[in-house]
């Protein structure tokens, strides 16, 4: 028992940590698909986390139950191989573009909070990342143990301290003539797709985790939760402040910089690890799925890839949130209708292929 407990942690963990960075964070993915629309946004808040629990769920239970150990092992069958040719070209843009998302958004931090040249934070990340990829899965699955719960209390402990001894009662929304999508539904589910897209590279490289049915399901509904619940505070945070932070790349630390020195110092540590463990979560599915096509040493790959990253990360954080993210999002929605759908019923079967232990 003591061994499942660890091992849900280190699932959800990863799991909660894979999504939890730059964009979520920061406050910007939230203030442009969720707060954007008012009090109403609350349900696409809602939904998102149930979303995110449910798919947690299923996605992981399937893996343990088939012994799922790559991409195309869980793909394959549900789309057919052609298709799911194309579909992976998406999701390896996608990790690459939220690569250099993580990226830029180091780069955005020390700007804004020290006046540094955005290089240095772009560079730094860079190296950190560079040297977890060099240690492989547990390399990926250490940095999320550590970071992972602490950005998570981290996030609880301000936005909680900022709603009970906030400044203002009055809350002031504004007009925006550029949406990121239509409704708070629609931006719920292209929320939740986009993020959906890499979930399964990084998922299968988990196997080794998966010992018990439990530890799979518990892992993905536990990371799903926690997901919801931060989104939820950051959520009711800045809709308090939305008419101050709207123009800034990262709104919540705006707000947060209102709280003093002490607070600012906390969550900029708290964003640059989300950052940071979001950053690995992608770099390290791209960089497997290279290595796979081209059979390069894989150092060199590291190497490689962290260095042309580079110049795309400097094409600036909110532009990559809004434009790529959005795109994304509508091309995961297929995927997430697929996974959905079989995982359900995987997940209720009363019976398996494989002898499984619950």
């Amino acid at each position: 028992m003591n061994d499942d407990f660890k091992n849900i942690f280190k699932v959800a963990s990863v799991y909660a940590g894979t999504i939890l960075g730059a964009g979520f964070a920061s406050g910007q993915e939230i203030k442009q698909f969720f707060v954007i629309y008012g009090y109403q946004s609350i349900y696409g808040i809602i939904l998102s986390g149930i979303l995110f629990a449910l798919i947690g769920t299923v996605v992981l239970n399937k893996i343990y139950c088939y012994r799922i150990h790559s991409y195309h092992q869980y793909i394959t069958p549900l789309i057919g191989q052609k298709l799911e040719r194309m579909v992976e070209w998406v999701v390896c843009l996608f990790m690459l573009s939220s690569y250099c998302v993580m990226v830029a958004g180091s780069g955005a931090i020390f700007h804004e909070e020290f006046s540094w040249r955005v290089e240095m934070g772009i560079l730094a990340m860079s190296m950190l990342c560079l040297i977890v990829f060099l240690n492989d899965i547990k390399g990926v699955v250490t940095v999320n143990s550590i970071l992972t719960p602490i950005m998570l209390i981290g996030i609880a402990f301000l936005g909680g301290y900022i709603l009970i001894f906030k400044d203002t009662a009055v809350m002031s929304l504004i007009n925006v003539a550029r949406q990121a999508t239509y409704n708070w539904l629609s931006s719920s589910l292209i929320y939740v797709s986009y993020n959906t897209l890499t979930l399964i590279v990084i998922m299968t490289a988990l196997l080794p985790l998966l010992t018990r049915r439990r530890v799979a399901v518990l892992g993905g509904l536990f990371g799903g939760i926690s997901l919801g619940l931060i989104a939820f505070i950051l959520w009711a945070v800045m809709l308090m402040f939305y008419s101050d932070i709207f123009s800034y790349e990262i709104p919540f630390l705006y707000i947060v910089m209102k709280k003093g020195k002490v607070m600012e110092l906390i969550y900029i540590f708290i964003l640059f690890c989300a950052m940071f463990t979001t950053a690995v979560a992608n770099g390290y599915g791209f960089l497997n799925r290279v290595v796979q096509w081209t059979g390069m040493n894989k150092t060199v790959c590291t190497i490689i890839f962290c260095a042309l990253a580079i110049p795309l990360a400097q094409l600036g954080f909110s532009n990559l949130v809004k434009n790529l993210y959005t795109l994304f999002g509508y091309l995961g929605m297929f995927m997430v209708i697929i996974i959905l759908l079989d995982g359900i019923k995987e997940l209720l079967e009363p019976t398996y292929k494989l002898n499984i232990m619950i």
